[in-house]
């Protein structure tokens, strides 16, 4: 009898806990609520576009440094060859050619014979610098021009081929300016060279080398 009495009341304690149980977990669920297709796929986008976008800056870079060692390269070679230049026409004592493209002056130079092995004595030969678009070429050979050496490339990747200027004249000059532009990437970081010296016996028999 009082089994029976207290059956329904103990229904109703459980029910209710239940309710109470599937709330809190329903209410769980929405608290922890996750992503929606639509976030999922917007995520994803944008993952791969950042990802894109540092793939391509570092394809970028890894491309650029061979270019950029080249260029250092070649403007190391050039202030190289500036100063080459600068000596033989302080050791020079006449210009026989004289255009932007092309120089050529008799000097002495430290080589066995015109155009041959380097040596420790000095010897009058006739130098010519050649340039072209790019790049500009050596050449020696005997005073009077006959049995020129090889030709020794000594500068590359400026923009050419004007690189000589000469003052008061082309015709009579005692002034050889020398300029040597190199571009820069996409238009930008452009290098310049530039160097000059003045004869100092210019159109004069061969005086011997300097001192």
């Amino acid at each position: 009898m009082h089994q029976r009495d207290r059956q329904p009341a103990d229904d109703g304690v459980l029910r209710g806990v239940s309710e109470r149980v599937r709330g809190r977990l329903s209410q769980l669920r929405s608290e922890q609520g996750g992503w929606t297709l639509t976030e999922l796929l917007f995520a994803s986008v944008v993952g791969l576009a950042v990802i894109g976008a540092a793939t391509a800056l570092f394809v970028s870079v890894i491309q650029s440094q061979p270019r950029a060692s080249s260029r250092g390269g070649d403007i190391q070679q050039a202030r190289t060859t500036m100063e080459r230049i600068t000596r033989e026409l302080r050791q020079g004592w006449a210009v026989t050619t004289a255009t932007p493209s092309q120089l050529t002056i008799l000097t002495y130079v430290k080589s066995a014979t015109c155009g041959g092995a380097a040596s420790s004595t000095a010897r009058p030969c006739q130098v010519t610098y050649t340039c072209s678009s790019s790049a500009c070429s050596r050449v020696e050979a005997n005073p009077d021009g006959t049995a020129p050496g090889p030709s020794e490339l000594v500068v590359e990747g400026f923009t050419g081929p004007s690189a000589f200027s000469y003052a008061p004249s082309t015709s009579n000059p005692d002034f050889v300016g020398v300029s040597l532009a190199f571009p820069g990437e996409g238009g930008n970081d452009s290098i310049t060279l530039t160097g000059g010296v003045t004869l100092r016996n210019p159109g004069a028999p061969n005086p011997g080398p300097a001192a």
